[in-house]
């Protein structure tokens, strides 16, 4: 599938879903997802390149993703997507920068991509300029006639660079999301280890199953961001070569902070995500052994009565209580008395 992006003056028009045949030549950003053979090939004889394959793009050496070939440069990072799903997951995507030309190979689909392609295709107001005359006609002089336009429509390099800021962006709304439920998590479990009565099974599992979801997408953010931490110095040496405005460098530089920052933040997630495991697994340990101490106590409780029962229920000739009125009454008492001492005893020294 082929999105091509093309530039007019300062608006951006999009081609969805277009044929081989249909690329135009002077699109600035071409969107691969899921390409054919006949779709890599017309790509190749545009730009004069070599489409890396989905194996390629799973290479994890570093001179696999990001290089220099052809007369264009190749970046790869994994990008997590499938978060609206509920199917988290993670996949190379590659961008390619070539002559005035971005192009993205991807066989996934992360939501950044639509968010950017979004904001970068949306049109601004045709009467804005006429509503602000009129309103300054109102409340002043005439204004002076306007100067010309010197808005300029993206590049290559502003829209590469604007495609891993939304990246950024919204892996940093993930790692909140993953922030807020691992808070309600805690909420959950110390909650419940306040409460008199015992969690139950399917609670606790269910509380597993949260801190495991949690780990997992943090663990395949965290990786993530290191692939994209490896691609930025990369970036910032191909933007060097090819002399953009001074403006994206920037952005570059603030990318780098913002992955470090986030670099931690994942830190403290890992930690705290390990804390309300071992939290979570002390309190399953903790009410097992409540079990295990009631069972117990019951019993040592009843050791006694069955002794007392096991003694009368000897077969010997010669037993005194056998032939005594009182004899049985007795020996129920015995029992019950046998039954009740060790509990007084075990609540004494707090063990119940």
């Amino acid at each position: 599938m082929i999105d091509a992006y093309t530039v007019f003056g300062s608006q951006v028009r999009r081609h969805a879903r277009i044929t081989p045949d249909e690329l135009p030549p002077e699109a600035v950003w071409i969107d691969l997802r899921n390409p054919t053979r006949e779709e890599e090939d017309a790509i190749e004889s545009l730009c004069g390149i070599e489409v890396p394959t989905r194996e390629e793009m799973r290479e994890i050496e570093v001179s696999s993703r990001l290089y220099s070939e052809d007369g264009g440069d190749f970046m790869t990072a994994s990008l997590v997507y499938g978060l609206d799903e509920g199917r988290p997951d993670f996949g190379p995507v590659t961008f390619i920068l070539v002559g005035q030309r971005v192009i993205t190979l991807r066989y996934t689909d992360p939501r950044s991509f639509q968010i950017y392609s979004n904001k970068l295709c949306r049109g601004e107001s045709s009467d804005g300029g006429n509503a602000s005359f009129a309103s300054t006609l109102l409340y002043g002089p005439p204004p002076a006639p306007p100067k010309p336009s010197r808005m300029r429509g993206p590049t290559a390099d502003s829209i590469a660079v604007g495609l891993l800021e939304t990246v950024i962006d919204r892996m940093a709304d993930l790692l909140e999301s993953i922030a807020a439920d691992l808070d309600r998590i805690g909420t959950d479990i110390f909650r419940s280890s306040s409460d008199n009565t015992p969690t139950a099974t399917s609670d606790f599992k269910e509380l597993l199953q949260r801190l495991g979801a949690a780990g997992d997408l943090a663990s395949r953010t965290r990786e993530s961001l290191a692939t994209l931490d490896r691609l930025l110095p990369y970036l910032q040496f191909v933007l060097d070569k090819r002399k953009p405005q001074k403006e994206l460098k920037m952005r570059v530089k603030a990318m780098a902070r913002d992955i470090h920052s986030l670099n931690d933040f994942v830190s403290f997630l890992s930690n705290k995500t390990t804390f309300l495991l071992d939290t979570t697994v002390g309190m399953i340990s903790i009410e097992q052994n409540a079990i295990i101490k009631i069972f117990s106590v019951a019993a040592v409780g009843f050791m006694p009565p069955t002794l007392v029962a096991s003694i009368y229920g000897m077969n010997f000739v010669h037993m005194p209580e056998l032939n005594w009125t009182f004899g049985y009454p007795l020996a129920i008492v015995l029992m019950v008395l046998t039954a009740v001492f060790p509990l007084l005893f075990f609540r004494y020294k707090k063990w119940l």
